[in-house]
């Protein structure tokens, strides 16, 4: 018996060009706790992502140009994204709009897979941009393909073994303990990163986190903005968006979520979360999740750190279209 779970869809006016709707789509399976697929179509949207989690993203028709670790690279059919938690990419432009996969993994699970490999939390450092190879493509073609309802578990399972059997040979690049030199600036930034993943209330202020990297106030806002793309206000703000699509994966009701992460009421958590994934926190909590959910974190747990020359869950059963 599969564990599969749809919720109905949901007419969503996501995009800001044309007269084609977006269509946000979730898929998880019980076989495989912790991951997560979620596919867009006719996007158009120049969206921002906070990882929680280690998160890839492939663009299947969509086209535009992407910020991530420091740089810019042109994204469309066939290249990848691999984001680690904490770490922020954001697209700058929408050359075509289109379709695309984000797949998360949830930190621990990655870890346990990667132990198959003598593969550790404190060596692992996924390359930011790649030209997939057909095996890369074929396997990660494979885990989206089986998240959504069908398949059985050893199928399942057996798909993401072989994934990351062939991430470990494309995508892995030195250890984070080759890559200690880190400029000043940079280090700064860091440590302010740190502030406001360590304060997902909304409460810090820019003369706190200043003070804790040891620079000016303009200067931890200019180093922030140079090292991570955005200002420290809006890479909190999705901060604790992510934080809270984590906490409705994993149960938590959407009321309990939003006064948890600092969110004025339940249609100011509302509005910013349907900005950032296309659909509501109603509509993404009922997917499916936990019978019973953990306690709520007040930020992200330091279990894999990102890496440190490119700084910047369990998904419970279901999947749902929203377009």
């Amino acid at each position: 018996m599969t564990g599969d779970k749809s919720d109905q869809a949901l007419k969503n006016s996501g995009t800001d060009r044309g007269n084609s709707e977006e269509i946000v789509s979730f898929h998880r399976r019980q076989e495989l706790p912790g991951v997560e697929l979620r596919s867009l179509a006719n996007s158009a949207r120049a969206f921002r992502c906070y990882s929680t989690d280690f998160e890839l993203f492939a663009p299947t028709s969509w086209h535009g140009e992407i910020w991530h670790r420091r740089r810019h690279s042109r994204m469309d059919p066939g290249s990848l994204l691999c984001a680690h938690p904490g770490e922020v990419f954001l697209a700058r432009r929408v050359i075509t709009p289109g379709a695309g996969n984000f797949l998360t993994i949830d930190a621990r699970v990655l870890h346990e897979y990667l132990a198959d490999h003598q593969r550790s939390a404190t060596n692992l450092q996924l390359a930011a941009f790649t030209r997939m190879s057909t095996q890369l493509s074929e396997r990660l073609s494979d885990v989206f393909r089986v998240l959504q309802p069908g398949p059985n578990a050893l199928e399942i399972q057996s798909s993401m073994v072989e994934l990351v059997n062939v991430m470990v040979a494309e995508l892995l690049g030195q250890s984070s303990a080759e890559a200690m030199s880190i400029e000043s600036g940079l280090r700064a930034a860091e440590q302010v990163r740190e502030c406001l993943q360590y304060d997902s209330s909304a409460t810090v202020d820019l003369s706190t986190l200043a003070k804790q990297a040891g620079v000016s106030r303009y200067q931890a806002l200019r180093m922030f903005k140079r090292r991570y793309g955005l200002p420290p206000h809006t890479y909190q703000l999705n901060v604790r968006l992510a934080l809270a699509q984590k906490a409705l994966r994993e149960g938590h009701q959407p009321v309990q979520v939003a006064a948890q992460y600092g969110f004025v009421d339940q249609s100011h958590f509302t509005r910013h979360f349907k900005r950032l994934l296309g659909v509501t926190p109603a509509q993404y909590a009922r997917l499916g999740a936990r019978a019973r959910p953990p306690r709520l974190r007040a930020f992200p747990e330091p279990f894999m750190s990102t890496p440190t020359s490119d700084r910047g869950s369990s998904p419970t059963t279901g999947y749902g279209t929203f377009g």
